[in-house]
């Protein structure tokens, strides 16, 4: 699983608890329903929470050959209608009547 850094948030120590820090979580994966999100906090030399936000990355190998697919089978129905109605798919005929089929 390929992972990225999407957001992140730096929260004073001294003006936020826990339960503040647990709160802001909850509302940022509230914000991504549909995302499988993983969280890191940690408290840096400042004296600051360091809340980061890791999205999972959805761009792998079978999305991208599913992508190929489906443009190629565009292109081929396309081809297939001038073919079969010897015309351009969407263009005005001498009539002036729009028909894109």
């Amino acid at each position: 699983m390929n992972r990225s850094k999407c957001l992140e948030y730096y929260l004073d120590s001294k003006l936020y608890g826990s339960k503040e820090i647990q709160d802001s979580i909850e509302k940022t994966k509230k914000e991504f329903l549909n995302k499988n999100v993983y969280v890191d906090i940690y408290l840096n030399d400042f004296g600051m929470y360091v809340v980061t936000f890791y999205f999972e990355n959805k761009n792998n190998y079978f999305n991208k050959i599913k992508f190929k697919f489906k443009k190629r089978n565009k292109s081929k129905a396309k081809i297939r209608l001038e073919k079969y109605y010897g015309n351009n798919y969407g263009q005005y005929k001498t009539t002036g009547i729009y028909k894109p089929y």
